[in-house]
C-alpha cells in the first residue's frame, strides 16, 4: 500500500516537473490560413524556384527588438519556425500593453507578417519602414534591430 502512494506521487511530481519545463512560446495551433497559403506559395515558388515555410511567410526566424524613449526593448518580437515543424512566438510591446506567447502570439503577429512582401533582396529601408509601420514604431525610438533569417537561408540584419 505504501509503495503504491510513493509510486502515485513521484508520478505526480514528475508530471508537474514535465509541464513546468515547457516552453510557452510553442505555437500549437498555427494560422488557419497558413495550409492554404503554403499551398499557394510552394506552387508559385516552384514555378520561381524560391520556397517559404510552411506559413506562407518568406522567412522562418524573426526576431525584432526597439528601444523607444526612456524604455529599453520596449517592443520584443520573436517568432521562429524549425524545420520540424517546431513553432514558437512571442510579442511583447510595453507601448501597447501586449505581452503574448504561443498561440496567442502568432494569431496578432499572423495579420502583420502575411502583409509583409519583402525579400532579402528589398533595400534595408524598405524592410525596416514596413516593419515599424506594422509594428506602429515611434519614429523617435532610439534603437531598432531586426533580424530575419529567409526561407532561401540567407540571413540579414537591419539596424536603424
Amino acid at each position: 500500500m505504501k509503495k503504491n502512494i510513493l509510486l502515485v506521487g513521484i508520478l505526480l511530481v514528475l508530471s508537474i516537473v514535465l509541464a513546468a519545463c515547457g516552453d510557452n512560446d510553442e505555437v500549437e495551433n498555427p494560422p488557419e490560413n497558413a495550409a492554404e497559403s503554403n499551398q499557394q506559395q510552394t506552387e508559385e515558388n516552384n514555378t520561381a524556384n524560391e520556397s517559404t515555410d510552411n506559413t506562407g511567410y518568406n522567412f522562418t526566424h524573426f526576431d525584432l527588438d526597439a528601444d523607444y524613449q526612456d524604455h529599453n526593448d520596449a517592443l520584443d518580437v520573436d517568432y521562429e519556425n524549425e524545420t520540424n515543424d517546431q513553432m514558437e512566438a512571442s510579442y511583447r510591446d510595453q507601448s501597447q500593453d501586449i505581452d503574448l506567447n504561443g498561440d496567442a502570439a502568432m494569431e496578432e503577429l499572423d495579420s502583420m507578417f502575411s502583409s509583409f512582401n519583402f525579400d532579402e533582396n528589398t533595400p534595408d529601408e524598405e524592410v525596416l519602414t514596413t516593419v515599424s509601420e506594422a509594428f506602429s514604431i515611434p519614429e523617435d525610438a532610439q534603437n531598432i534591430e531586426l533580424e530575419i533569417q529567409f526561407s532561401g537561408g540567407a540571413e540579414k540584419e537591419y539596424r536603424k
